[in-house]
């Protein structure tokens, strides 16, 4: 491994590369076993695991956009998996929540390279998957273009 800055930058693209790959590989598979891209079953199990929340929140937590979040939770909620409701309190708020058939989907709809992951970050010594998320984090933080990056 070379220790040249610009080396080792085109060495951590191209291994970002590869797993933008296996991501777009593994929600190509999900779609076609369960009708779901990986950022809708992201949406459901988000929502199943925390409860209800505006989709500003949903947006927050799945770290997608407003916008896309709002796309996802309309084929959702047109297939029944989601549903939207006024807060009772402040009508300028909806609150999604998952509905039985989104939890049961949320369930049985596993992402594969997600389980690699966790199999793969299992077999780590506990010290060294700390270090895997800190090192990712710091990556994706320098990648985000709201904060500057590029």
């Amino acid at each position: 491994m070379s220790t040249d800055p610009d080396r080792l930058a085109e060495d951590i693209l191209l291994a970002l590369r590869r797993i933008m790959r296996s991501m777009d590989i593994s929600s190509r598979q999900l779609i076609g076993e369960r009708g779901l891209t990986t950022p809708q079953l992201l949406c459901l199990q988000n929502l199943h695991e925390q409860g209800a929340m505006t989709s500003g929140m949903l947006a927050q937590a799945v770290a997608l956009s407003p916008a896309t979040v709002t796309g996802i939770l309309d084929r959702l909620e047109l297939r029944g998996l989601v549903t939207r409701e006024r807060r009772p309190e402040d009508k300028r708020h909806v609150l999604v929540a998952v509905t039985a058939a989104g939890a049961a989907a949320a369930d049985a709809a596993p992402s594969r390279l997600a389980q690699r992951f966790a199999e793969a970050l299992a077999r780590l010594p506990e010290g060294d998957r700390g270090e895997v998320l800190r090192v990712i984090q710091y990556l994706a933080d320098l990648a985000d273009m709201r904060s500057g990056g590029n």
